[in-house]
């Protein structure tokens, strides 16, 4: 008996070697499409130095610096004067800006390149640790440094810089392009972006193809992955903060009551912590999986190869990364925590935001409900933070021609890229474009290593004159190439 129990366990092991090795020895990435033809460019990154020097901070609306938005307005137009005289301008809430250029096909939907010109404020205490000042546009050692290089007025100017190249030469697009850059992308995008968007649609512009910031070219960065990966999103998390109020009467600290506000939001916040969202595979990180998986070292690459065994394994490793674990699940973290004024009073009221974001499929709704359920306290009053609240976006097909599109794009300027979808962890303008396209995607055209990653929104923020090179160079092959986007 024993031996046939063993006999039929070692069939059960074979099979599954068999299952394994089969799954592990068919898992290859989807075939690249051949690069466009290149050309050699002049460009100006003397453009961009000049547009760090206008401080373009995103702050409340009424806050906004109007000359710094109007001032680089002026200096771009100098530098790039053809793009202001041959494409027709629309401005959009005084400071967001929408150029048309006509294409030769008036039958197909507009193709919509955009970038925001907005910045994060610098932190005044940081000011001494950038080695140029944060709004100099000084190049030093190759670099050109200062706030907004990499977020995002590297990709707006070098989106002017290969418009005005291709007009120089006479070049009308196959159809047509719209060129939108937002002033409040930081705060929001809702005075910019999303008007935007509002007009065209009122317009009745359909979008074909639009494509945003958000995504990276990464070198070092993804584990066991040496040469460069181009992260292209196709999707961003959703964002949602929940309020948890305690109102019970308090006291002098003397004579405490069992159950205090402060107590009962604890075992509350408690409860959360303890049942964090489970982790689970999106769309966007299935096609990650798809496309990168084939490239991981035998380890990862058997494990990917064969998620319906190993998914448990994916999962914990993911999760000991904070950044990787942002990708398989809704994150939740308390942010702010309050209570109290003396040392000797027990407060009668205690209250904490926990902040939500959301993988595809979750919403704002589910996530109120799970956390009502979860608590499961009357004491407890949970609202939406200031009423704001933002789903996942949906995600675009990176199966479709469109994607291929921007793999060619990417790999006639980077050959050695693997291009890869993604999901977006933060939020762009490009969400608000779904109203009129249903294929969205996110990438900047700039080679990112780990030592890159806190100069965005950080200290010595910087762009090197051979990346901002690149960056005209992708969009210049992407907007001469349209031809070549092919409809499913």
């Amino acid at each position: 008996m024993l031996k046939k129990i063993l006999f039929l366990g070692l069939i059960i092991l074979a099979g599954l070697l068999l299952i394994l090795a089969f799954n592990y020895l068919r898992f290859a990435a989807p075939e690249q499409a051949s690069p466009f033809a290149t050309e050699h460019l002049y460009t100006a990154p003397e453009a961009l130095s000049g547009a760090l020097m206008f401080e373009t901070i995103s702050h409340k609306k009424e806050m906004l610096d109007v000359d710094a938005f109007k001032g680089m307005k002026a200096y771009l137009d100098s530098v790039f004067p053809l793009v202001d005289s041959l494409l027709s301008l629309k401005a959009i809430n005084t400071h967001s800006l929408l150029y048309h250029w006509p294409g030769k096909a008036q039958d197909r939907e507009a193709v919509v390149l955009m970038a925001h010109m907005d910045v994060v404020p610098v932190e005044y205490a940081t000011r001494g640790e950038w080695v140029e000042p944060p709004f100099s546009g000084n190049l030093r050692d190759g670099y050109i440094y200062g706030r907004g290089a990499l977020d995002d007025k590297g990709s707006y100017v070098s989106i002017l810089n290969a418009v005005h190249l291709l007009l120089e030469k006479g070049h009308q697009p196959e159809s047509d392009v719209y060129l939108c850059f937002g002033h409040d992308e930081e705060i929001g995008g809702d005075e910019g972006a999303a008007e935007v968007v509002a007009y065209l649609k009122k317009q009745g512009i359909r979008a074909r193809l639009v494509l945003d910031e958000g995504g990276l070219l990464t070198q070092n960065i993804v584990p066991g992955i040496s040469r460069p990966v181009a992260l292209v999103g196709i999707s961003e998390k959703g964002y949602v903060s929940l309020d948890f109020t305690v109102n019970i009467e308090g006291g002098h600290s003397s004579m405490p009551a069992q159950k205090t506000a402060v107590s009962t939001l604890n075992e509350a916040i408690q409860k959360l912590e303890e049942n964090p969202l489970p982790s689970r595979l999106s769309a966007p990180l299935k096609g990650f999986i798809e496309h990168v998986g084939p490239h991981l070292p035998f380890t990862q690459k058997l494990a990917f190869s064969n998620p319906w065994l190993f998914k448990p394994l994916i999962f914990n490793v993911y999760e000991q990364n904070p950044s990787s674990a942002a990708l398989v699940k809704t994150t939740q973290v308390t942010t702010i925590l309050q209570a109290g004024i003396k040392d000797n009073v027990v407060p009668s009221r205690a209250w904490a935001t926990v902040n939500y974001r959301l993988l595809p499929g979750d919403t704002p709704e589910e996530i109120m409900a799970r956390a009502r359920e979860l608590i499961n306290d009357t004491l407890v009053r949970i609202e939406i933070h200031d009423d704001f609240r933002i789903p996942a976006s949906p995600v675009s097909d990176y199966r479709d021609p469109r994607f291929t599109y921007l793999q060619r794009c990417i790999n006639t300027v980077f050959p050695e890229a693997l291009v890869s979808p993604y999901l977006v962890l933060g939020a762009t303008d490009g969400r608000h474009f779904y109203e009129i396209s249903d294929h969205v995607y996110r990438f900047l055209p700039i080679r990112m290593l780990p030592e890159d990653i806190p100069r965005l929104h950080g200290v010595n923020e910087r762009i090197s004159l051979e990346d901002y090179n690149a960056s005209v160079q992708f969009y210049h092959t992407f907007l001469k190439n349209l031809e070549q986007l092919k409809h499913p």
